[in-house]
């Protein structure tokens, strides 16, 4: 059994939609200092790795570790209902559901949703070494991959020791970004070996868009032709991606 109240359901629901871009239906696995998702889209495309500690919570209350396997998207759908000046409660009842209940002012709403039998499937841990890494403002990011957006399906990254480039082209045209090394927005450059990849767009635009909204800084992790790391720093917690790449497009 558990009981947690959440200081912040801004901060909460903006996390677990930064989730529900990649995973529909995950195992969290909640423990006595954290809780933490690893998990792979349905195609195997691309991972999440996600812990939240207790820190995070105002009332983190655990009788043992637990299991916990959730349609990320329903518990989505509940915390939309939640308003920012209302008390957050998430509980597990003893009839194995889960319990969201918002409290203000002597109202109190409240919603069951159920507990899913557990995903049997074993998420590996990436055994990638990177030649190269740039860590840079979320925002900007996320606006070089709108520019892209307007021309292709996909995007073309590269990190070398002079700079950060994003890059489209397509049947309307191309769009490009390039980061000079000591641009006001790359915080950290280091490249032992030029490095670029190719991605589908639609998967780094969703992990960008959604994450950005809590993450001021994203480092980026790259090697020719691998799966990039994408890892958004956060107040609290640990929020990283990894992509697969699109080899010959």
């Amino acid at each position: 059994m558990f009981d947690f109240e959440v200081s912040s359901i801004e901060s909460f629901r903006n996390l677990v939609k930064a989730l529900s871009v990649i995973v529909e239906r995950g195992n969290f696995l909640v423990d006595e200092s954290q809780i933490k998702l690893v998990a792979m889209d349905p195609s195997h495309v691309a991972m999440v790795d996600f812990e939240l500690p207790k820190e995070f919570f105002k009332r983190y209350l655990l009788d043992e570790e637990t299991k916990l396997t959730l349609n990320i998207n329903e518990l989505l759908k509940f915390l939309d209902r939640v308003e920012k000046d209302e008390q957050l409660e998430i509980k597990l009842d003893k009839e194995n559901m889960l319990l969201i209940q918002c409290k203000r002012g002597g109202h109190t709403r409240r919603f069951l949703m159920p507990v899913l039998e557990p995903v049997d499937e074993e998420v590996p841990s990436p055994n990638i070494f990177f030649k190269s890494r740039a860590r840079m403002l979320t925002q900007s990011l996320r606006k070089a991959i709108r520019d892209a957006s307007l021309v292709s399906e996909h995007v073309k990254l590269e990190i070398t020791n002079s700079g950060v480039k994003i890059s489209a082209a397509g049947d309307m045209g191309s769009a490009s970004s390039l980061w000079e090394k000591g641009a006001d927005d790359i915080i950290e450059l280091k490249s032992e070996e030029d490095s670029n990849a190719t991605f589908t767009l639609s998967y780094l635009q969703d992990i960008v868009n959604t994450a950005s909204v809590s993450s001021e800084v994203a480092q980026l992790e790259l090697s020719t032709d691998m799966p990039i790391k994408m890892s958004f720093e956060l107040p609290q917690g640990r929020l990283v991606y990894y992509l697969a790449p699109c080899i010959g497009v």
